[in-house]
């Protein structure tokens, strides 16, 4: 059984406004929130990363770049699509919780369907953020290989681009982290802690690549801390 949890007012939250999406979440709803909050950084990082690309196709001086940055368009148009879907799955799967939390557990029987249903919820609320980090940790990917091939005038949207996806994972991989002492699959535990582990040291790699590169730049070094 799947049970879904309405939300005050429901709607899909990547269709509200910046403004009404910013009030529900400063509201005392419990969704959306951190999780929800993470794909959209993913999102906005993803965007500017398309931007970068779309102001670089089409200049002769980038025109061995061509077909690779039209790759990159294709990629990120993907996972445009899947960061928008998880600011709604995020908080349908916290919300969930809330609704398991809620069910009645007057009887035995009503007691093991209650913390079987919680278990489930957990679970699902710990795994999805993972997918936000994966598609956040892709377009990190993406960034880092733009590196010297795009136009010169956005090399600082590339650069916000790419903090904005690396905040993505880390914001996302809080919201599994803060999930996993509540589940009592052991094993499950284990699996999300290795994916975070991964998750996390591969995306302060590919951040730290392409800071160490952009900030070595005369125009950024202002941007350096040593």
């Amino acid at each position: 059984m799947q049970l879904k949890f309405e939300r005050e007012g429901y709607m899909l939250l990547r269709e509200l406004s910046i403004h009404e999406f910013a009030a529900q979440l400063a509201s005392r709803q419990p969704a959306p929130g951190g999780g929800s909050a993470a794909a959209v950084s993913g999102l906005l990082g993803v965007s500017l990363l398309e931007m970068v690309v779309n102001l670089s196709l089409g200049r002769p001086d980038l025109a061995e770049y061509a077909d690779m940055l039209v790759e990159r368009q294709k990629g990120l148009a993907v996972l445009h699509k899947k960061l928008e879907e998880l600011i709604d799955r995020d908080a349908d799967a916290f919300s969930a919780v809330i609704a398991a939390y809620g069910l009645p557990k007057a009887t035995a029987e009503e007691k093991e369907a209650r913390a079987a249903q919680i278990q489930q919820a957990l679970r699902q609320a710990a795994e999805v953020p993972t997918e936000v980090a994966r598609a956040a940790l892709e377009s990190l990917e993406i960034g880092k290989s733009l590196l010297g091939k795009i136009n010169a005038h956005v090399v600082s949207d590339l650069m916000i681009g790419v903090l904005l996806s690396y905040n993505a994972v880390t914001a996302a991989l809080l919201n599994t982290a803060i999930n996993l002492p509540a589940l009592r699959d052991q094993a499950v535990v284990a699996a999300l802690r290795g994916q975070i582990h991964v998750l996390r040291t591969a995306a302060d790699e590919l951040y730290k690549t392409v800071a160490d590169e952009v900030y070595s730049t005369e125009t950024f070094a202002v941007m350096r801390m040593d």
